[in-house]
């Protein structure tokens, strides 16, 4: 990406189809295939009331920032997927009686989409309180950029998403997103009054990015997780994962895993990716852990059937810049993490993501951090 809301870097640039390199330091501010499936062909006349959810695994809230950039990666070039960043908040435990606790309960109740309630269940919300993702041609200095190269596009969103932690097992999320895409999502004066500041070159392209349009997505994910206990809270655990992405704006359908090793796993379900990487949740209970102190490596892949993407398809119904673009794509990705009881948590993952549309020049690489504090 060519700007950033707070950046210390340098550019050099060289030839029209070069990326600019530099340091950044991060920036703030920046249902669906299974619904509605029942889960059970016939009701009992006789229903049983869920059991209450044991309150002693309860933890805090949080807020989380996260930060994505191909200039984080040491072989990332400036170009494609250039940015994606958002601020989010995640409620503590809810209780049964919460308004925000009554779609899971329903939904587990009388649908497959969530697990009936059991004792040690965590329910949550996660809202994303804003988030903007930016995508640019590899060729920032023309003015008219290349038809054979994705078009200028962002998008600005916010979401509400329903959690389940399920006696830590089954980890299952079900997220609306809703937002806009093009001049309304504000790409170009973020990314040029950027420049300005600095002194950078601005992108020149910004005006054949998409037309405006409102969008929306619902995504529905599903994790499992299998654990294996090793010695002082240290352990190794596989989390296969499968997941549908409906909506104007994306339309995919996924399935990936994720390894971990190291202590303290079960306070959450590994990295929180923005979409349509590995999508993960800002989840976090440190209580669960066993431990003050947790820290783990990981390592995954996830693999996505695409059948819309607007920012390479185009615009819905308007006449815009578009390519053709590749139905399968993969990202594979490496990482580690940190935290401290409830108090701070940090995570970095290197991603590599396979081309996205056809006329596109090999993989692209970006790298991730999620930084979390207890509220």
């Amino acid at each position: 990406m060519d700007s950033g809301w707070l950046v210390v870097g340098r550019q050099n640039r060289s030839g029209s189809q070069s990326g600019a390199k530099r340091f950044r330091i991060g920036r703030l501010f920046v249902g669906s295939f299974f619904l509605v499936f029942p889960a059970f062909a016939g009701r009992q006349e006789v229903i049983t009331p869920a059991p209450e959810l044991v309150p002693t695994s309860a933890s805090p809230g949080s807020i989380l920032i996260q930060e994505e950039n191909p200039t984080f990666a040491l072989w990332g070039r400036d170009r494609h997927y250039t940015n994606g960043a958002a601020l989010l908040y995640t409620t503590s435990q809810l209780k049964p009686d919460n308004f925000l606790s009554a779609p899971i309960q329903f939904l587990g109740n009388s649908t497959f989409l969530f697990n009936r309630s059991i004792p040690n269940t965590d329910d949550r919300f996660e809202w994303t309180i804003l988030g903007q993702n930016m995508f640019t041609p590899q060729n920032h200095n023309v003015r008219n950029p290349s038809l054979n190269d994705r078009p200028y596009a962002a998008w600005l969103y916010t979401s509400g998403s329903f959690i389940q932690n399920t006696d830590d097992e089954v980890l299952t999320s079900l997220d609306f997103q809703l937002g806009v895409v093009g001049p309304w999502a504000l790409g170009r004066q973020v990314q040029n009054n950027y420049h300005a500041i600095t002194g950078m070159n601005p992108a020149r392209g910004w005006y054949y990015q998409l037309n405006n349009q409102f969008g929306f997505t619902t995504s529905w994910e599903r994790r499992w997780r299998f654990y294996h206990v090793l010695d002082n809270a240290y352990a190794w655990e596989i989390i296969p994962n499968v997941g549908i992405t409906l909506g104007n704006v994306m339309t995919y359908a996924k399935v990936g895993g994720l390894i971990r090793w190291g202590r303290g796993l079960k306070s959450n379900w590994g990295p929180d990716l923005v979409h349509p990487g590995y999508s993960g949740t800002s989840y976090f209970a440190a209580k669960r852990a066993g431990t003050d102190w947790g820290y783990n490596i990981y390592a995954g892949v996830q693999g996505r059937v695409v059948a819309l993407n607007v920012f390479l398809d185009g615009n819905n119904f308007q006449n815009s810049r578009h390519v053709d673009k590749e139905c399968a794509v993969g990202d594979l990705f490496i990482g580690a993490e940190i935290f401290y009881r409830d108090k701070i948590r940090f995570g970095f993952s290197f991603i590599t993501r396979t081309p996205e549309f056809r006329q596109q020049r090999g993989p692209d690489t970006y790298g991730a951090f999620n930084l979390s504090f207890g509220s």
